[in-house]
């Protein structure tokens, strides 16, 4: 490329400072969560499964009041919230005042996290010095590689007459479980599975009013 009326070495330095120019207004940035999306589904879908057994044991039609104090987990408003959905689709009657209550429902939660496995035959990622100095990490090499990932959900609840304190329920441990699994074989060889019924990255569940 050329431009007319203007001798080629008085062209190239004028390029070079084009690129120079717009090298240095170019800025990239890459962020990632604290925790990928995988794993909040897993946890997120763990806790459905917990609460719908739940709410299985629990009498239908009582008007319950839920007494969060003693529910604690890093994800404590979804798990409470799926709990509250569970109730109300099994019948149950969720208010707003303990004096408007026949019973109060006290949820605990004993596990909502995620565990990790992994089995690996290859070479992992080293760490290698530049001439320049500084360091350049080098891939990993996988002949094998397997990934299993799991969300656990372990919920119970108390329920009890708000004006007796006379015990009415309380319920065994509800279990919640979700998984995933993703690896490589030979370099190039790859597969990933999940039991969340649907691949969002594929196939986009369709959402329809009940």
């Amino acid at each position: 490329m050329h431009f007319p009326g203007m001798p080629c070495r008085a062209f190239v330095p004028c390029v070079a400072i084009v690129l120079m120019a717009v090298g240095g207004c170019t800025t990239v940035r890459v962020t990632s969560p604290t925790r990928t999306s995988q794993e909040m589904l897993l946890v997120t879908i763990a806790a459905d499964r917990a609460a719908e057994a739940l709410a299985a044991q629990v009498p239908a039609n009582l008007a319950v009041f839920i007494d969060t104090s003693g529910f604690s987990a890093e994800d404590q408003s979804y798990g409470l919230a799926a709990i509250t959905d569970a109730l109300m689709r099994h019948g149950v009657r969720v208010v707003s005042g303990r004096d408007q209550a026949e019973a109060i429902i006290l949820p605990r939660a004993g596990d909502l996290s995620t565990d990790e496995r992994q089995s690996f035959l290859g070479l992992p990622a080293l760490p290698a010095p530049l001439p320049t100095g500084g360091i350049l990490t080098l891939p990993s090499l996988s002949l094998y590689q397997d990934n299993v990932y799991k969300g656990v959900a372990k919920f119970a609840a108390t329920i009890y007459d708000p004006k007796t304190g006379k015990l009415i329920v309380s319920t065994g441990p509800a279990y919640g479980f979700s998984s995933a699994e993703d690896g490589v074989v030979l370099f190039l060889i790859t597969w990933r599975k999940n039991d969340f019924g649907v691949d969002a990255s594929r196939n986009p569940p369709r959402v329809s009013a009940r």
